[in-house]
């Protein structure tokens, strides 16, 4: 620490920023107010702070005004950053992790099934950030979802009859009906945010949360109005589900590969219009 705050050039890139009390040609002398400097940048390279920002914190620390409180909070939102990068490269780990069992062939597929898993996971925590609701209702939801995602791999895997089998919450054939659906309205250019697009994410919401698909009216839903002909809290939970498992980019390939081209965006798109139809309904 001394060769670092004292000298320039230095291995690891001295400061020379703080002069001994004593200092002559190969000598230095210390005294206790160098000691306490010392124990200050201590704590600051403990907190996290590079010898490049050592210097204006030390600064910061010594003046007065609200230089420190900028600092301490800039700095605590980049480790945040790193902590949160470093979460995701964990949580990246254990899906290679969790393919280690698998045979060869079938090792893409569990990395992804562990990927979507948990982003099932994330997306059911973020809509209850927003929206109170029972833990039924979430495990419903988490359940008809996670089912979904069955299903999607299924198809990757080409086992279309155990995808067409489905399972009670979410059956095969409504899925499949659904992708028809979403292929038809990308295929006709419908807009994303238009009534017929956010019915078919409602749709799709009803099933996640209820295993089914409502009837309704063409005209139940209106250009812009919001909410969903009947629609319940699972429901909504659901929609805002969707709209956060959506979010993630990740997502898109096993989406688009079974909806087509296009479905990802079209749908990431719609769900965050229904999100915000929801506002009104907790």
């Amino acid at each position: 620490m001394i060769q670092d705050l004292c000298y320039h050039n230095t291995k690891s890139g001295g400061l020379g920023f703080w002069e001994p009390a004593v200092s002559k040609p190969g000598y230095s002398r210390f005294d206790e107010g160098d000691l306490y400097m010392f124990y200050l940048v201590g704590q600051l390279k403990r907190a996290g702070f590079t010898l490049a920002e050592v210097e204006s914190a030390v600064s910061d620390i010594l003046e007065d005004g609200d230089a420190l409180d900028r600092t301490v909070r800039a700095k605590a939102r980049s480790l945040h950053a790193r902590r949160a990068e470093f979460d995701g490269k964990l949580a990246a780990l254990e899906c290679l992790a969790d393919a280690v069992a698998a045979q060869p062939t079938e090792r893409l597929f569990a990395v992804m099934e562990a990927a979507l898993e948990r982003s099932v996971e994330r997306a059911v925590q973020a809509a209850a950030f927003v929206q109170d609701t029972d833990i039924e209702v979430a495990e419903r939801v988490r359940t008809g979802l996670s089912t979904a995602v069955d299903w999607l791999l299924a198809v990757l895997r080409g086992d279309a009859d155990a995808a067409d089998a489905g399972e009670p919450s979410v059956s095969g054939q409504r899925c499949r009906a659904l992708v028809e659906r979403v292929a038809e309205l990308v295929s006709d250019e419908v807009a994303p945010t238009c009534a017929a697009a956010k019915q078919v994410v409602w749709d799709i919401a009803d099933t996640v949360a209820n295993g089914r698909m409502r009837a309704v009216d063409d005209g139940a839903i209106a250009d812009g109005a919001p909410g969903y002909a009947g629609a319940d809290g699972g429901v909504t939970f659901a929609v805002r589900t969707l709209a956060a498992f959506l979010s993630e980019a990740e997502n898109g390939v096993p989406i688009e590969l079974v909806f087509g081209n296009g479905a990802f965006s079209f749908l990431a798109q719609a769900a965050r219009a229904c999100a915000a139809d929801t506002d009104g309904c907790r």
